[in-house]
């Protein structure tokens, strides 16, 4: 029988631009055991996943044995917003699994509104009294109800495979759209699992002594797939007229799932990020058609101008 679980999290928040790379998922023992303790061991793997909007990189899992028969298991975490603007990101109901069943209640892990959170998660009560739990078998899960689920497998013998809702880089055919009254230049444009734009406007956050209204996020749920098309654009610009429509593989022509905004960097007074999610199911590889236009009378006469974008 398992007892209600307990987590207590510590999170030391650095501010930075961008995205840490990381390497390839390793694995590996790196401490077993004290002469003076409860038995403990410690695993040092290094495996990513995205999900809402953010990556999660589980760098360490120790298992400590308490008095109680149970164990307790201390994660070590480096969560990185992946949106280049402040994000309102969807927050996953994380569990510890082992061999596919939960051990653990739902933590509380919350990114950060921009940049790079180090955290430190320790979940006492895991696991059955007088079952030592071994680390090797466990799995991180980052999930929600109705929501795509991404798992971080903490050793061979976890139960079941990685899922780590890796976003995909589209190529863009030009990296300069000019319609009408728009001068866009195309920040970035991929193919997310994890996440996608959220009609609810999010709360102003602040940064410092600057209050930002971060970018909505939510989850997306299993199977789907959204295009993520962020621009750059010169500060003022708004997309209140701007139609933009993209053409699957497959001949779907689809409308932003929802609104395009206008959302302000950090330190960068002169630009604004806006974005589109196109939201959809089905397959995913081949040649998508990014279509924008100027709905304003001015800048009807130029009409829309289209580029291509190739996954796969």
């Amino acid at each position: 029988m398992i007892r209600r679980r307990t987590a207590v999290l510590c999170a030391a928040a650095v501010l930075t631009a961008g995205c840490t790379p990381y390497g390839a998922d390793t694995l590996r023992e790196v401490a077993s055991g004290s002469p003076t303790g409860p038995a403990a061991r410690s695993v040092a793997v290094d495996r990513t996943a995205w999900w809402g909007g953010s990556s999660y990189r589980l760098t360490k899992v120790t298992a400590t044995g308490q008095p109680d028969g149970r164990t307790a298991v201390e994660l070590v975490l480096g969560v990185v917003v992946e949106s280049p603007v402040p994000a309102a990101s969807a927050l996953p109901r994380v569990a510890l699994e082992s061999d596919g069943v939960a051990v653990s209640g739902p933590l509380e892990v919350r990114p950060p509104p921009f940049g790079y959170a180090s955290l430190t998660v320790t979940v006492q009560d895991v696991g059955t009294p007088g079952q030592p739990l071994d680390p090797d078998r466990l799995a991180l899960v980052l999930a929600a109800p109705g929501a795509a689920r991404a798992v971080l497998p903490v050793g061979a013998r976890a139960g079941q495979d990685g899922v780590d809702l890796r976003p995909t880089p589209l190529r863009a055919s030009t990296g300069v759209v000019r319609t009408g009254r728009y001068r866009l230049l195309l920040a970035s444009a991929r193919l997310r699992e994890d996440c996608t734009g959220s009609p609810v406007p999010a709360p102003a956050v602040p940064l410092g002594t600057t209050p930002f209204v971060p970018r909505a996020l939510r989850a997306l749920k299993p199977g789907q797939h959204s295009a993520e098309i962020l621009f750059d654009a010169p500060a003022g610009t708004t997309a209140d007229r701007l139609d933009l429509h993209l053409t699957l593989p497959d001949g779907r022509r689809l409308a932003p799932s929802a609104p395009i905004a206008a959302t302000a960097y950090v330190g960068r007074p002169d630009t604004v990020s806006l974005a589109a999610w196109f939201d959809f199911y089905g397959e995913t590889a081949g040649t998508y058609t990014l279509e924008a236009a100027d709905g304003s009378a001015e800048g009807a006469a130029a009409g829309p101008v289209s580029i291509t974008l190739g996954a796969g």
